[in-house]
């Protein structure tokens, strides 16, 4: 395994902690399609609420920023991280 957490690992540990992907969704601001795309790999997490539910959820490495964030700023939180 890499430095991010297997989907599989993920829907193991939120089944034991009895919680859903709407729990999750609505922790995350995002629609409880998208984190059930990213845990069943049939989003990447490459952009968007994807990336975001992916990073927040170690599935893979990376940096969430504010969407009021501008690019510049951004780009620089995540040389910076």
């Amino acid at each position: 395994m890499s430095t991010s957490t297997d989907a599989k690992v993920i829907r193991d540990a939120l089944s034991r902690l009895g919680k859903s992907h709407s729990d999750v969704a609505r922790e995350l601001g995002v629609d409880r399609a998208v984190v059930r795309g990213v845990l069943y790999g049939h989003l990447k997490g490459a952009r968007g609420d994807a990336h975001k539910v992916a990073v927040a959820l170690g599935i893979k490495d990376g940096v969430v920023v504010n969407d009021a964030m501008t690019i510049t700023d951004a780009i620089k939180a995540a040389i910076a991280a």
